[in-house]
């Protein structure tokens, strides 16, 4: 299954036609039937699927189920969205001209985004004012809708006695508003002033008195905060397990694509799914097709629950798509582009809420359970190899000994070749079974070991013809039991022992 099992199962073979038998440590590794005077033994082994697969490559997870049973997971890069175009709505410099002593602003909706209130982040409060009167006055601006623990904010000035003369700090820093919670009640915002001459106390009037919010931004907003759709970056998943497949089936039981969402918006969001595709190794582009593509609903942090994260995952399986049929189609890669839209049923009467530090994020992965069934499925791979620093050799004789706790057939051939790609030879007459699957019961499970000897001898003249050899080709062929029909379960502690010993012949002149 994949290339982990060739690499495995064959590479200590393949080392042996590639470096001298000096390389191996021979102390305590045995296999009788040889003559003593020429047996050498090569390796002993004994591995798991997982412990091959956690020095395999860094794009495989090995996710290991309570069972026990293994599943391959590839995951995508996590994507997401943050508040930041949120809160542009509520940022830079907003005048305000006051056209009364008490006056009402209404507040207008910005791109269906309706704010009850918002907390200033930073801010600067500027006021300017003329005064026509004869004598001094001094201006207190207040505003009942900008609070903070419950008292409004007011500012008081003066100006010196007119007409004309001007009052109020629009040229200065400004004063700090940061803290304060800016509400709309009733979509209004509130604001009046009170002048009085300094040296009378008449209460009065001014020709003209305006204020001006600067650098203004907000830590948080509560509202209706609109369905501007989220745009996700769009993203590839590399599944390397059909990377060195020619041919044949591969049927998974039970595969997945999950979506695991993280949000901290404290609004509803709607999947929306632009592309979900499958590329095959025989290059087809396969869609994902499920009534869910467009329909999840992710979970998100109430009023109360500000601060918070709520996490969503949902798997599509064989029973919501045809996830199951595009996954055994040999996938080399997942495309997918997914967004998510704010508020999808444009339910004004939801009010939600937003920080500044409020984000999505989005990650899909793709997991395959190693539960199923192969027919024929092949994979090649190719090594370099060296051969010519064995001198007057009459005959080599390879032995290998095979024990299997996994419910899979292998087969085997390689050939080898000079530096042009030529082949000169292969190990075996034709492609044969080095490896014997066990039995399995009807759950796939493993009940017994299987064992199997393989003899390869080569004489003086066959050995002579593939000295030249620069490289070697190999061919494994995999196949489950009963000729790939039955679906069989590979476990974490599921076990394969290989010993390999070599019987050297040498000329004496």
């Amino acid at each position: 299954m994949k290339k982990i099992l060739p690499v495995s199962l064959f590479l200590g073979l393949l080392l042996v036609l590639a470096y001298s038998c000096k390389k191996y440590e021979t102390d305590n590794v045995g296999i009788s039937g040889y003559d003593a005077e020429y047996a050498i033994p090569l390796m002993s082994t004994t591995t798991t699927l997982t412990s091959v697969l956690e020095n395999f490559d860094t794009t495989t997870f090995i996710l290991i189920g309570d069972d026990g049973l293994i599943t391959l997971n590839y995951k995508g890069d996590v994507t997401g969205k943050t508040a930041t175009d949120l809160f542009d709505i509520i940022s830079g410099s907003v005048p305000f001209e006051l056209l009364d002593t008490n006056y009402f602003i209404p507040y207008e909706p910005v791109d269906g985004i309706d704010i009850d209130y918002a907390i200033l982040k930073t801010g600067s409060f500027k006021a300017g004012f003329t005064n026509d009167h004869l004598e001094p006055v001094e201006v207190t601006i207040t505003l009942p809708s900008m609070t903070k623990d419950g008292v409004p904010f007011s500012a008081t000035f003066n100006a010196p006695a007119g007409p004309g003369a001007f009052g109020g700090n629009p040229f200065g820093d400004g004063i700090d508003v940061s803290g304060y919670l800016l509400e709309t009640i009733n979509d209004t915002i509130f604001i009046n002033y009170e002048a009085h001459r300094l040296n009378s106390g008449i209460r009065d009037t001014l020709p003209a008195c305006g204020i001006i919010f600067t650098d203004l931004t907000a830590s948080y907003l509560e509202g209706y905060l609109g369905n501007a759709l989220y745009e996700l970056d769009r993203d590839t998943i590399e599944i390397d397990f059909f990377e060195n497949w020619t041919r044949g089936d591969v049927v998974f039981e039970d595969p997945k694509l999950t979506l695991t969402v993280e949000n901290s918006f404290g609004i509803p969001v709607r999947s929306k799914a632009n592309i979900v595709d499958v590329l095959t190794a025989t290059g087809e582009v396969l869609e994902l097709e499920s009534d869910f593509l467009d329909s999840i609903d992710v979970a998100y942090p109430s009023l109360a629950e500000v601060g918070q994260t709520k996490d969503t995952y949902f798997a599509f399986n064989a029973q919501n798509s045809n996830i199951e049929e595009i996954l055994s189609a040999s996938p080399v890669s997942v495309d997918y582009d997914m967004d998510a839209v704010p508020n999808p049923d444009s339910l004004t009467s939801i009010r939600g809420f937003v920080t500044d530090s409020s984000y999505i994020k989005v990650q899909v992965e793709v997991e395959l359970p190693i539960w199923g069934s192969a027919d024929g499925f092949v994979a090649r791979d190719t090594f370099a190899t060296n051969l010519d620093t064995y001198d007057d050799v009459s005959h080599v004789e390879f032995k290998i000994i095979t024990e299997n706790e996994i419910g899979l057939n292998v087969g085997m051939q390689i050939y080898f070749a000079d530096e042009n790609n030529v082949i000169l030879d292969s190990l075996l007459s034709s492609v044969e079974t080095v490896m014997e699957a066990a039995p399995v019961d009807d759950n796939g499970d493993a009940t017994d070991v299987s064992e199997k000897t393989t003899f390869i001898a080569f004489d003086a003249d066959r050995f002579n013809n593939v000295r030249n050899a620069k490289k070697l080709f190999l061919r494994a062929s995999f196949s489950t039991v009963e000729n790939g029909t039955k679906s069989i379960k590979v476990y974490a502690d599921d076990e394969v022992r290989v010993r390999v010993g070599m019987k050297l012949g040498i000329t004496n002149d």
